[in-house]
């Protein structure tokens, strides 16, 4: 019974590379592939599309850029030799039913991968010891790590090597739950408790596995070997949670960055809104001092008109006067002229 491990990170171009085996990231160290297996359940774009259609359905906005561009993790799962496809199908399905999320994208396994060792040093592909396109196994010559090709010159017999496989599953999945309409979230607690229904689930040991020390008077290289083995291997379950925390806290930036940059924009608009509004209030302020001098001139000219209206009053009043004066002349005058006539 191997040790159960469920050790998660965002998806990466690198990881994506290992998965599919391109730019020469392979690990094997059996002629096993028939063992392996690959299947798809989403193509990415269709996914993200039916997670962003869901979300602004529930939320009723769009979905960050920050949500997008984390949207989909990676999680490496240690598997025994007879786990199939089928039983991390079951996984997923039933990690979808406790926690939430868990939308299963992309499942490769791959029981192929390993180490070797020889003398009690442990020899792994790419770190140590390399097959080349002449499919021979090179270490390199001092039996430290290599970095390079070129690094990995000395030939060695591979039968001479133990075998040690360590069959995993690459499980490309989404904590976006349609149900929610958003991603579902879990507490450090959680993480803990997911590692433990992993290993119930896939009947794997949960508990940390020392590895031996190993004894080597000859030198002292293995012995570290094996330490910082052991120490890796009780971290993993830490790491794992480190690495999805940190996920979760880069995307909480990132969303807050996206924030502040709207907000900037919506200051930018009020700044923008606030100046036409003082301009707008000058110019108000213009039309009333405007208008308060127009009302004094209307009211002066009312005054004025007033005393015009007077004026003509009083003319037709003295009007009035003279013609009642010429009526009484010309009364004289008619009286006289009839005297003369007689």
């Amino acid at each position: 019974m191997g040790k159960a491990s469920f050790s998660v990170g965002k998806l990466t171009q690198h990881s994506q590379s290992h998965i599919n085996r391109e730019n020469g990231l392979n690990y094997a160290v059996v002629e096993n592939s028939r063992a392996n297996s690959f299947n798809k359940y989403y193509e990415y774009d269709e996914f993200l599309q039916k997670a962003q259609d869901r979300y602004k359905e529930k939320v009723k906005q769009n979905m960050q850029n920050s949500a997008i561009v984390n949207i989909f993790q990676e999680a490496i799962i240690a598997i025994d030799g007879h786990h199939t496809s089928e039983d991390i199908l079951d996984l997923f399905f039933e990690l979808k039913q406790k926690y939430g999320g868990h939308e299963l994208i992309s499942l490769t396994i791959h029981k192929d991968e390993g180490y070797f060792t020889k003398n009690n040093q442990n020899f792994y592909p790419h770190k140590n010891i390399l097959k080349k396109e002449d499919n021979n196994w090179y270490i390199t010559q001092d039996g430290l790590n290599g970095k390079k090709p070129e690094d990995f010159s000395q030939k060695v017999d591979i039968s001479e090597f133990s075998t040690v496989l360590t069959p995993h599953a690459h499980a490309i999945f989404s904590m976006f739950d349609f149900s929610l309409g958003r991603n579902a979230r879990m507490q450090k607690k959680d993480m803990m408790e997911r590692l433990r229904f992993v290993a119930t689930l896939l009947k794997m040991d949960y508990s940390l596995q020392k590895i031996n020390k190993i004894s080597n008077n000859d030198t002292n290289l293995d012995l570290k070997d094996s330490e910082e083995i052991d120490l890796n291997s009780q971290m993993t379950i830490k790491n794992s949670y480190l690495i999805e925390i940190n996920t979760q806290l880069r995307a909480k930036e990132l969303e807050l960055e996206e924030v502040i940059s709207k907000l900037r924009v919506k200051q930018s608009m009020l700044n923008d809104i606030l100046i036409k509004i003082s301009q707008k209030e000058t110019i108000l302020d213009e039309l009333n001092t405007e208008m308060f001098m127009k009302e004094e001139d209307l009211e002066n000219l009312s005054n004025i008109i007033s005393m015009k209206n007077t004026t003509i009053n009083n003319l037709n009043l003295t009007i009035k006067q003279k013609e009642f004066k010429i009526d009484e002349l010309d009364s004289k005058i008619y009286g006289i002229s009839q005297t003369m006539a007689i």
